[in-house]
């Protein structure tokens, strides 16, 4: 009797959900982009005229990639609230952090489990400019974080953000 082959059928989620994603971005205007910060690379604006400093017999710079590493995890920090947002100051700009500090997280009635990075990724879509992304597990859902870090006077720093982790409604009643 000849073997019959099953077509694998498609599996749908028994409840699809609508994801929200929150871009805050440096002056309110966020770069042209298609639904991700890499798909429409922008030069870098012009640099002001100013005397440029460096900090003489300091330690070195961080590299593009020590500096994302530690962003996605600051950022993912504030976002679950085990840190302050103002703790970013250093790494984001201002319109970013405090964007941040209106961006209450969810809090959970019960004790969860800290939050927990599956994956990373970091591109240099032009020279100055670093993309990167994490998955992260946050109370028990997975979400999405993309970051957008522009080197400036020897510091990257965050100038956008993207997450689809929801915050706290003003309106919605937890206790």
């Amino acid at each position: 009797m000849p073997e019959r082959h099953q077509r694998p059928r498609a599996v749908r989620p028994a409840a699809e959900q609508r994801l929200t994603v929150v871009r805050i971005a440096q002056n309110g205007v966020a770069p042209r982009v298609d639904g991700s910060l890499a798909l429409a690379p922008q030069a870098p604006p012009e640099a002001r005229r100013r005397p440029h400093l460096s900090l003489v017999g300091g330690r070195p710079a961080p590299s593009k990639e020590e500096a994302a590493q530690a962003t996605v995890r600051l950022v993912i920090d504030v976002l679950a609230g085990t840190r302050p947002p103002r703790q970013l100051a250093d790494r984001a700009v201002p319109d970013v952090w405090q964007g941040l500090a209106v961006h209450r997280p969810v809090r959970a009635r019960t004790a969860v489990a800290p939050p927990r990075i599956l994956r990373t990724w970091l591109q240099e879509p032009t020279p100055g400019v670093v993309e990167t992304g994490a998955v992260v597990v946050l109370n028990g859902r997975v979400h999405a974080v993309a970051l957008r870090l522009d080197h400036h006077r020897e510091r990257w720093r965050c100038t956008t953000l993207e997450t689809t982790i929801p915050a706290i409604r003003e309106n919605s009643s937890h206790k």
